[in-house]
């Protein structure tokens, strides 16, 4: 059985989580939501092709008011013998004196190693704000992870990031779902930036949030291009990859694109271990 590291994965208890974004309404307008909108837990990766043998929870609206608690539910979920970390939340562009004291409440928290909030579409605006900036720097400062969600062809956005990223060279940033990379836009520019940024990494993953999304053989070639083989980290983006495939299926496709030994080993397994658990 293959060992490998999940680095983009949520789990779900709808019997104790809010969960709005999922359950309030009908839900978002997605294939299979009946798939997704369910309990979802470590146990159900188990498969016969790949061991999970560590994972990076991403939030996911457990409750955004107290962010804390999803991490304290994780810890008490997740069986004792599995090695992960946990992502929470704080909206970005937050008021400086206020994301310091919510960053202050998650700073004890078990597993805890950084924050996401999605900025897709026209919320990619709020990277641009100050109090972005200064908050990107509160978490270089403390040695913690920005998972940046966002569309790669806003430039603007993306130099926001690099501006934090090379002020803080040791300030791990990475863009989750390749950038929503397609095939209706250009992104030459953006990854000459990214290109020689080596505390930026992506990952691969989200394939099914693209409409036109490049056929996965060619956005893996571009990633490789550009971020090299060391930066780059394949993630299922379970349960929502349910959209289109079973957690076993993303995998086993992933495992269809690279033949070489050396760089599977990364792409699944050393990348993440190295970004988030320092090893």
């Amino acid at each position: 059985m293959m060992q490998i590291i999940d680095p983009h994965l949520h789990f779900f208890d709808l019997s104790l989580g809010q969960y709005h974004w999922l359950t309030h309404g009908s839900g978002p307008n997605w294939p299979n939501l009946d798939k997704i909108k369910q309990h979802h837990h470590y146990a159900d990766l188990a498969n016969l092709e790949f061991n999970v043998q560590r994972f990076v929870h991403i939030e996911a609206g457990f409750n955004n008011a107290k962010p804390r608690t999803e991490l304290d539910w994780l810890a008490n979920s997740t069986p004792r013998q599995i090695h992960f970390k946990a992502i929470s939340y704080i909206q970005i562009d937050s008021e400086p004196a206020i994301f310091k004291q919510q960053l202050t409440e998650l700073l004890s928290a078990p597993n805890f190693i950084g924050i996401r909030d999605i900025t897709e579409g026209q919320d990619y605006l709020r990277l641009l704000s100050d109090n972005t900036k200064t908050n990107l720097n509160t978490l270089a400062e403390h040695g913690l992870v920005f998972e940046a969600q966002l569309e790669l062809c806003h430039l603007d956005a993306v130099k926001a990031l690099l501006e934090s990223a090379t002020l803080h060279p040791d300030f791990k940033i990475v863009i989750n779902h390749a950038g929503f990379i397609d095939n209706q836009h250009d992104y030459t520019n953006t990854l000459l930036l990214l290109r020689d940024t080596n505390n930026i990494f992506i990952k691969f993953s989200g394939q099914e949030h693209c409409a036109d999304a490049l056929e996965p053989s060619a956005k893996l070639q571009l990633l490789l291009e550009y971020f090299g083989e060391d930066r780059v980290m394949f993630a299922s983006n379970y349960p929502v990859c349910l959209i289109r495939e079973s957690y076993l299926k993303v995998w086993q496709g992933y495992k269809q694109l690279v033949n070489d030994t050396a760089l599977w080993q990364k792409l699944s397994f050393n990348n993440a271990l190295k970004f988030y658990f320092n090893e």
